[in-house]
């Protein structure tokens, strides 16, 4: 799943902001990093998702992750989302 073209983009896409938005160092942010251990809460990554609907001009729908989430999840969660455009 890692070597699809399409998780690499939003991959890229969500450390890019996490860099940019939060000064998330690149070198933290693996597949299985938490949000957690990248120093994230749940209000900042309503501010990840926000961003990634409008970056990718969609509309999350399918919100469903878990507890503790990985950075892998995350992306999962938007690609997830890519097939329902808003």
């Amino acid at each position: 799943m890692t070597n699809d073209p399409d998780f690499r983009r939003v991959e890229t896409m969500v450390k890019e902001f996490l860099t940019e938005r939060f000064d998330v160092p690149e070198d933290k942010m693996t597949s299985d990093a938490s949000i957690r251990d990248l120093g994230l809460d749940s209000i900042m990554m309503l501010d990840v998702m926000l961003e990634i609907e409008d970056r990718l001009g969609i509309k999350l729908r399918d919100l469903s992750m878990p507890a503790n989430p990985k950075l892998g999840d995350i992306v999962e969660l938007i690609q997830r989302n890519l097939g329902t455009k808003a």
